[in-house]
């Protein structure tokens, strides 16, 4: 008799699982690492309907203003993939901060669940600096052009590149995946309409052509 009820249970269970939703993300934390006082951030985190049933994304809420989320498709059909983009505002922040953005969906497991981002925001810097300005202006120079003169790789990073992107594994993590045609690129030129600018002496930078491949070596190679 045992045995029939506990048939009868597996096979229950087993139909339920294949006639249901499962939200799965690829990872459900991100951290943003150094971020000066004002600026916006943005990430986003992927997901996949391992269920046999679509997925429905019910709600999606953060736990404070300055934080945004906005997802892909509110229905994921079984197998697809979906995403949900954060921004973070740090705008009138300082110090270390958490923030938690929750999924509703028709997951019968997990029908809650929460995504969390951080971010160490730096007010003690550029608390005069204006983003249509420079990084290699004068009154900037001292600390983002100067200081590479004759560096190659790790140092070079470390004496420029860490103001931005920070001295933590994250920061280099986020650089090593972008192609290297594209680092290579945003090094040497710039991108349009953000702080970085162009680092290439033909850009009005610091960096003659053998710095910039030494530089994205160093983050090619993780570090090493």
């Amino acid at each position: 008799m045992k045995r029939v009820i506990l048939s009868i249970f597996l096979l229950s269970t087993l139909a339920f699982a294949e006639g249901t939703s499962r939200i799965s993300f690829t990872k459900d934390t991100h951290d943003f690492g150094r971020v000066i006082q004002g600026k916006t951030v943005e990430y986003i985190f992927t997901f996949e309907n391992k269920g046999q049933a679509d997925l429905i994304i019910k709600e999606v809420t953060t736990s404070c203003g300055c934080t945004a989320a906005l997802v892909s498709n509110d229905v994921i059909k079984p197998r697809e993939k979906g995403e949900i983009k954060v921004s973070y505002d740090s705008q009138g922040r300082a110090g270390e901060v958490s923030r938690t953005i929750t999924i509703i969906s028709n997951d019968p497991v997990e029908p809650s669940k929460e995504l969390t981002i951080t971010a160490a925001v730096d007010s003690s810097m550029h608390t005069t600096f204006n983003v249509n300005e420079s990084l290699f202006s004068e009154k900037c120079s001292g600390c983002h052009f100067s200081p590479a003169a004759g560096k190659q790789g790790k140092e070079l990073y470390e004496a420029v590149c860490t103001f931005c992107h920070g001295r933590t594994a994250s920061g280099l993590d986020r650089l090593m995946v972008i192609p290297q045609d594209k680092l290579n690129n945003a090094i040497k030129n710039g991108i349009l309409g953000t702080e970085m600018p162009g680092w290439l002496k033909d850009s009005n930078g610091p960096l003659d052509n053998d710095q910039v491949n030494s530089l994205i070596s160093f983050i090619k190679g993780g570090g090493d």
